[in-house]
Parts: structure tokens; sequence; C-alpha cells
């Protein structure tokens, strides 16, 4: 299955699409050149589905509770993920992207020996300072800080580890399971 990628209604986001998208060529990986960003993306996703993979971004003010909420859990137990991943829901709902009924949020963190697959995520937000990378084969898709995306029904990507001791600081809405 191609992969197919637009930026979600109602958000803006910074950069290009050759900033964000990378293909293999030998061992290595390589920008998207205009012809393969052509193919790859849609001016906007089709109306009514999940057929295309959505970027989106999470505000300033957002990002900035994301960190106190884990700092107060750190220093004094009280911080409330439940309270901060509501808001989310809301911020995505304001902005016509609705989280799908029974959704849940998880906190994931990855290190460079981490393995994570999206093949349950609805959506995936990057709260890390560096930029996360999701694998598909021969595609990839560098997610900014700040920066989410809403999977494309029926595909699945890996999340790349993170180089050396840093770790991957990231928010899964994850589809309920029966």
């Amino acid at each position: 299955m191609t992969v197919s990628f637009a930026v979600a209604p109602n958000f803006q986001l910074k950069g290009s699409w050759t900033d964000r998208l990378l293909v293999a060529e030998g061992d290595g990986w390589r920008a998207a050149n205009a012809d393969e960003v052509t193919a790859l993306t849609l001016s906007e996703p089709p109306e009514g589905g999940d057929a295309c993979a959505c970027l989106f971004t999470v505000p300033m003010h957002l990002r900035g509770r994301f960190w106190m909420m884990l700092d107060q859990e750190a220093v004094e137990g009280s911080g409330d993920f439940v309270s901060f991943s509501y808001d989310l829901a809301e911020f995505l709902r304001f902005k016509q992207l609705p989280l799908p009924n029974d959704s849940v949020c998880e906190l994931l963190l990855q290190d460079a020996a981490g393995q994570l697959t999206t093949d349950d995520v609805w959506a995936l937000v990057n709260f890390g300072e560096d930029p996360v990378e999701l694998a598909w084969p021969q595609l990839r898709l560098r997610l900014n800080s700040g920066e989410g995306v809403r999977m494309a029904s029926g595909s699945t990507a890996d999340v790349v580890p993170p180089a050396n001791d840093d770790l991957n600081v990231l928010l899964a809405i994850c589809l309920a399971t029966a």
C-alpha cells in the first residue's frame, strides 16, 4: 500500500513536504524530489475519510502544559494525564479532527533499543524536542516537535528509534480494542 499525505483541514504547518518526506536511496535516505512529493501528497484530504495520513500541529500552550503535567507527575505525583488528554481531544474536535469513539491516549517513551509500531494507533504526536521519523517501506515521514499525524486507514508505520541516549516522547491516540 502506498501512503498519501495531506495537511489536515484547519491546520497550517511550517516547512515543506521536502522537509518531511524521505525516500530510500541505496543504504540511506534523501529528501523526496518534486515528482515524488507530487505523487505522495494531496492538496487536501479526501472528504469524510481517513484514506490518507493527515498532519496537524499542537499549539504551544498545550505543548507547554504537557511538559508541566509531566514535571508535576515527576516531582509531586500529581500530573493529570487524563485531564491533559481530554483537553487535547477537545482541541482536535474544535479543529474538526475529532477522535474516534472510545479511543485512549497513551504516553510513549522510546529509546534507541525500543520498537514501536502504529498498528492500533489513530494518531501520533511528537512532544519531544527532536524530530521523530515514521517508516513505511521505502518511505519516511519526519514529525517535528509539536507535530502529529492521523494515520491513514490500513497503514502501519514503525517509529524509527532515536539515536544515542535520546528519547522519542510521543502521545499515541489508540483505537479501542474489543
